[in-house]
């Protein structure tokens, strides 16, 4: 197929995903309720939905980041990347490499090779990933208005809080991920309170505050427009264990097909 018989998505987006497009064209951001998120990728909401609880399961069996400039010992977390080519309607796993940022993006945990235990198969092949990947690929091209392959930077993140300690989801403050699309969906959240995002443009100005509070909730912003940061958590309950279960998923644009 040449570049230009790639047909638009826009033209075949659900009206949710429409929806989606259309806030980040004109706020940069938009937030996707689970609810919604989840008929998008034909599944059941919630917990409920089989493949959906093999795919959160995978966040018991994340390794502890041992990366940490702040000395925390609070977060778990793999990482892989994939390819996804729109010309083929193709998602293709990258070698395992180490992950990297330039201290002008994190000051705190970059500027060194940071090795973190590869995806675990089981979470490779779940349809709930394909299936997501796909769509957030169609939204995010119909933002565009022409049709790129990306680069895909996975990153599940599950976040402690203890009765003394609470757990810090961005350790680094209010930045950016130094590509295109960032994104955010809530796996889990579990006896606690607190983990409040905060959207900004390049200034610090506050774009919105949105809690990803159920399964499913996907938060969407332009990398290249907007900054984050979420607040910390705490327990609730001082006597069980609290966490937060996030997938934060990066794209990065490759080449445009035009």
């Amino acid at each position: 197929m040449s570049a230009q018989e790639v047909p638009l998505p826009r033209q075949t987006l659900a009206p949710a995903a429409e929806a989606a497009a259309a806030d980040l064209i004109i706020q940069d951001f938009s937030f996707i309720p689970g609810e919604t998120l989840a008929g998008m990728l034909d599944l059941e909401p919630g917990a409920t939905d089989l493949e959906w609880r093999a795919f959160a399961h995978c966040w018991n069996r994340l390794t502890r980041d041992n990366y940490m400039g702040d000395q925390g010992r609070y977060r778990y977390r793999r990482y892989g990347r994939f390819e996804y080519r729109m010309d083929r309607d193709s998602l293709r796993l990258l070698p395992h490499q180490p992950y990297s940022q330039p201290l002008s993006v994190n000051p705190l945990n970059g500027g060194i090779q940071r090795y973190f235990d590869p995806l675990e198969d089981v979470f490779i092949a779940s349809p709930v990933l394909h299936r997501l990947l796909r769509t957030m690929a169609r939204i995010y091209t119909a933002a565009d208005g022409y049709p790129s392959n990306w680069r895909i930077r996975l990153h599940p993140y599950r976040i402690l809080a203890m009765p003394a300690a609470p757990g810090r989801p961005t350790p680094e403050g209010l930045h950016r991920d130094g590509v295109t699309y960032i994104a955010s969906m809530l796996v889990n959240r579990h006896n606690l309170t607190g983990g409040v995002t905060r959207v900004t443009d390049n200034e610090g100005g506050n774009l919105s505050s949105v809690t990803l509070a159920e399964p499913m909730d996907l938060l969407l912003s332009d990398d290249e427009t907007t900054m984050h940061e979420v607040s910390e958590i705490h327990s609730l309950d001082p006597q069980g264990p609290a966490y937060r279960d996030v997938l934060v998923i990066a794209f990065e644009r490759m080449e445009a097909l035009m």
